[in-house]
């Protein structure tokens, strides 16, 4: 998460009316409380403001550093030719990929470029432009290239900003990402979007928790670029976040990234179209796309889609296998995630993992007595076959797995389901 002004932001905490030590106080205590919220989200949030929110209310908030559910889907899902490869097999609406740079993997139907050479060969006569690359699994849009068309007098790339790139200067950019990209074809945003966000693509995050009662919608918010940004992704400055109702689709709080913090929009600074009382354009569709899209992953408990609505209907962009940034499902609400078949869950799963926690004490106790008995009777059995494979601790099996990076900045300790 980018820095912030914490001058600035104390300045408007005590223009709320909250005074100092109240301030230090509630930020103790929300940083070491459940949610562990830390003192640069405590600010975004603007948890200071009393009027905004109850007591009850600011505790629902969580941060980066919170315990999640442990689930092996946030690995998987984040090598994105993986990801398209599962939903294009369940004929889910999916970018199309083009080509993949790598010394050895393969994508159905798309080129494989394994050199420098077979990248420069598919820029110059294969690619059907405009194309879109970026890494297997980098975030928040590192990376990434909008690619226009190809110059053949300047023997470059051309960007959407019209900037020109030497193919062997792209080519060395690749290197960078460990030769592991794709180029998918160009998306198109949905007519109905154009008039607000302009001929630029956004997507929506909308957070699904998957549990024992199924897959629910909790939480939708809608990333909308702005000025020179071609990505969507909230952490530039600039760019603009707005939360949607998840059953009508209509917007809510809006909120413009600046460097420092943020501050509230009523208007596309492009456009000039104004983001009260509007609803998300085909909500419906984009709502029944996602929720046909996760039972699929049993077991992926937290699931942060990127959804583009285009010119062909919403597209499954990308997904965060644990969630993604809590930022995306709480900054524009006035309560967090912290609350209601969310906050059960995360219970139940801790109490689950401190279940198999006790089990996996008691059977190595167990396996340690029968070994002393052996013993002391004069090892006339032996000790325990080892035909009979030791079964693993539960404290192996549930270790602890932190967050790194962002639109990953940092990952949230697990709790095993």
């Amino acid at each position: 998460m980018p820095p912030l002004d914490y001058l600035k932001w104390m300045q408007r905490a005590a223009e709320s009316g909250k005074g100092l030590g109240a301030m230090i106080r509630e930020i103790a205590s929300l940083q070491f409380g459940p949610g562990k919220v830390s003192p640069e989200e405590y600010f975004l949030y603007e948890l200071y403001n009393d009027q905004r929110y109850s007591p009850e209310a600011k505790r629902t908030f969580i941060g980066n550093s919170a315990p999640t559910v442990e689930s092996t889907w946030a690995e998987v899902v984040n090598d994105k030719p993986t990801l398209t490869a599962i939903l294009r097999g369940l004929d889910l609406p999916v970018p199309e990929t083009q080509a993949v740079v790598h010394p050895n993997r393969t994508f159905g139907g798309a080129d494989a470029l394994r050199t420098p050479d077979d990248l420069r060969r598919f820029l110059r006569e294969d690619a059907v432009y405009p194309i879109f690359g970026k890494p297997f699994d980098s975030a928040c849009s590192l990376g990434t290239a909008n690619i226009s068309e190809f110059d053949y007098a300047a023997d470059a790339i051309v960007l959407s900003d019209g900037k020109r790139v030497d193919l062997d200067a792209f080519a060395d950019q690749i290197k960078r990402f460990d030769w592991k990209y794709l180029f998918q074809t160009l998306m198109r945003p949905h007519p109905s979007l154009v008039p607000i966000t302009g001929n630029r693509v956004s997507t929506v995050r909308m957070f699904v928790l998957s549990d024992d009662e199924g897959c629910v919608l909790l939480r939708a918010s809608w990333k909308i670029p702005a000025f020179e940004n071609g990505a969507d992704n909230f952490w530039r400055a600039g760019n603009i976040l707005a939360g949607i109702d998840v059953e009508t689709g209509r917007l809510g709080r809006t909120l413009r990234r600046t460097r420092f913090g943020t501050e509230p929009v009523k208007e596309h600074p492009l456009t000039d179209a104004r983001f009260e009382d509007l609803r998300f354009p085909e909500w419906d569709a984009m709502r029944d796309t996602v929720l046909q899209a996760a039972p699929n992953l049993p077991g992926c408990f937290f699931q942060g889609w990127d959804v583009a609505l285009t010119d062909q209907g919403p597209v499954l962009v990308e997904l965060e296998g644990d969630g993604g940034d809590p930022i995306m499902e709480q900054l524009c609400f006035d309560t967090g995630l912290l609350q209601g078949r969310f906050a059960r869950f995360v219970e139940e799963s801790k109490k689950r993992k401190k279940q198999k926690k006790a089990e996996g004490k008691a059977d190595r106790r167990s396996k340690l007595k029968r070994n002393l008995a052996v013993l002391s009777a004069g090892g006339k059995e032996g000790p325990s076959s080892p035909s009979e494979p030791e079964t693993e601790s539960a404290d192996a099996q549930s270790g602890s797995v932190e967050r790194s990076g962002t639109d990953k900045e940092s990952r949230r300790e697990p709790v095993e389901a």
